[in-house]
């Protein structure tokens, strides 16, 4: 199944980035990803389908229904939507810092698959989640009721898979929420190894902005990763300070 029920490889984007430019982003980037992994298994579909009409030995298997069949330029569209909607709520969720991993991937998932459920509707494709003797959707009440439906289930395998998989890392949702944005510097500078040291010494995200090379040394990190994550605080500062002043001209009478 080629849809993403985990976030858990979803880099953060920097603490910099405007909400708006970073849900600009997200939106590009996830419909481009989701319109060519759905053409591609449109594609998939169309010459199983035509396999099977030609073979007989394949013409009893059951053939896709729902939101993951249709042809490939149906099924771009529907993953184009469920990939968009769901990179571009996992942005603005995050960027609200109010929630947990488990809790932003609930969300974002079930907005995704209401909007799947919604587009594959509107496209006459059967019920999401139906099988094969599932009805088409018809009005706005029946559309709705298979979109709460499909989200709901989304969310709630989301979220199993996400706690199933914290508990085989053992990550702590409630501590790493406080870590989000350290993380993800971490990430964008390829130093993830060390974030373990960040929370041994209760480097918070609030301590960011305060970071030396005495508390950088202080948790064992290397002098090599200690002058990256430096450059990329100097770099944050910068940031902040223009954002300030910019603030400070916009109420100027």
């Amino acid at each position: 199944m080629l849809i993403r029920l985990s976030l858990e490889n979803q880099q953060p984007f920097p603490r910099s980035l405007s909400l708006s430019n970073a849900l600009s982003l997200s939106l590009f980037c996830d419909e481009q990803t989701g319109g060519v992994l759905g053409f591609v298994l449109g594609t998939v579909n169309k010459n199983l389908a035509e396999q099977a009409a030609t073979n007989p030995a394949m013409a009893n298997q059951p053939a896709m229904s729902g939101a993951m069949s249709g042809p490939p330029h149906v099924l771009a569209v529907n993953l184009a939507v469920f990939t968009a909607v769901q990179g571009g709520l996992t942005c603005w969720i995050k960027k609200m810092n109010k929630f947990s991993e488990i809790e932003t991937g609930m969300l974002a998932m079930f907005g995704a698959g209401a909007a799947l459920s919604v587009s594959s509707s509107l496209s006459g494709q059967k019920a999401a989640f139906g099988g094969q003797d599932a009805a088409i959707p018809e009005g706005p009440m029946q559309i709705a009721q298979e979109a709460v439906k499909s989200g709901v289930l989304f969310s709630l395998l989301n979220g199993a898979f996400m706690k199933i998989g914290q508990s085989f890392s053992g990550k702590n949702e409630k501590t790493d929420v406080f870590y989000s944005h350290a993380v993800g510097m971490l990430t964008a500078l390829g130093l993830e190894k060390y974030e373990k040291n960040f929370k041994r010494g209760l480097l918070t995200d609030d301590c960011l902005l305060l970071l030396n090379d005495n508390a950088l040394q202080e948790v064992r990190i290397p002098p090599g990763p200690r002058l990256k994550i430096l450059n990329y605080v100097a770099g944050m500062r910068v940031a902040q300070q223009q954002q300030q002043q910019a603030m400070s001209l916009a109420v100027k009478p």
